[in-house]
């Protein structure tokens, strides 16, 4: 039998099969998990053209069409997924309803430590000066739309805010969905970001931030990084994005990017190893930030202020 036969006739399976199971289980790919198994293909396919043996050449053409159909499952079973999380179409005469609402929180000089964790889904979020009270959102989108929860326990305060339905209503000229946010100053924060195909505004230098977590889909990132914390430690995972990052010339700062399909430009850095990163004053610098990227292929800036 044929290579070619072969390649094709197990593309075919498999790709059919995933289909089948993936509309009768739960079974899920990510978008980054579909673009690190691609160039195994091209690996395969070359070894295929190498190998004299006729089985040989079978087996690894057969692999090579069992991964490709998994990347292409991969790929579209995440672009289903995104539009699915962040897109909800509607035809007919339904109007939804868009009002401006607004969230504080009172602040005590008890609360040490405070972490945000913030769902958000598709929209505009951008953090602004800080305020007198322990938060304060304005929020622009589906009236009654967002929610918020606050936990304490002794100086530490958690606050969960989240969108009920990140579902956005297309062939809406004025749909609307974002978020104004302001902290205290005054507590170590830790902040986790959850948000889809989104533009992300954060200026956090007016703020001790310990951690940042923030977990985005097709988004645009600009963050500026502060010095008041010792140690900040600030992960991204990301699809298709944007990544725009200032950081303080004072502070020493560590990069480790999985980032092969990206463009890079880490200005002021010095590569240490693969996919290691440092500025020049990583080792002196008493404060420190240690940033983590995984991201799809993604446009990644990493500048000095």
């Amino acid at each position: 039998m044929k290579t070619s036969h072969i390649f094709w006739g197990v593309f075919f399976i498999s790709i059919g099969g995933l289909v089948l199971i993936g509309n009768l289980t739960d079974l899920n790919f990510t978008w980054n998990a579909a673009w690190k198994f691609w160039p195994m293909v091209l690996v395969l396919i070359g070894v295929s053209i190498l190998v004299k043996n006729q089985i040989g050449k079978g087996i690894v053409a057969g692999l090579a069409a069992i991964v490709l159909a998994l990347t292409i499952y991969a790929s579209v079973s995440a672009t289903t997924n995104l539009i699915d999380d962040d897109f909800e179409i509607h035809f007919g005469d339904e109007v939804a309803v868009f009002d401006t609402t607004y969230f504080s929180q009172d602040f005590s000089d008890s609360i040490l430590t405070a972490t945000l964790n913030f769902s958000g889904g598709a929209g505009g979020f951008k953090m602004l000066t800080p305020t007198d009270k322990l938060l304060d959102f304005r929020t622009e989108g589906i009236k009654e739309n967002f929610r918020l929860e606050r936990n304490d326990l002794g100086s530490h305060s958690e606050i969960n805010f989240e969108m009920k339905n990140n579902h956005i209503k297309l062939g809406n000229n004025n749909y609307k969905n974002a978020v104004e946010l302001s902290l205290n100053s005054k507590p170590e924060w830790e902040l986790n970001f959850d948000v889809g195909a989104a533009s992300v505004d954060l200026d956090l230098t007016p703020y001790k931030v310990s951690k940042i977590d923030i977990d985005m889909g097709a988004a645009a990132l600009n963050i500026k990084l502060g010095d008041l914390a010792d140690v900040t430690r600030f992960k991204i995972d990301a699809g298709a994005s944007d990544i725009d990052i200032l950081i303080p010339d004072s502070v020493g700062c560590e990069i480790k990017s999985d980032a092969a399909l990206s463009s890079r430009n880490y200005e002021g850095f010095t590569k240490i190893s693969k996919n290691l990163y440092r500025t020049d004053n990583f080792s002196s610098s008493t404060k420190k930030i240690y940033i983590d990227i995984d991201c799809g292929v993604s446009s990644i800036d990493v500048k000095k202020y």
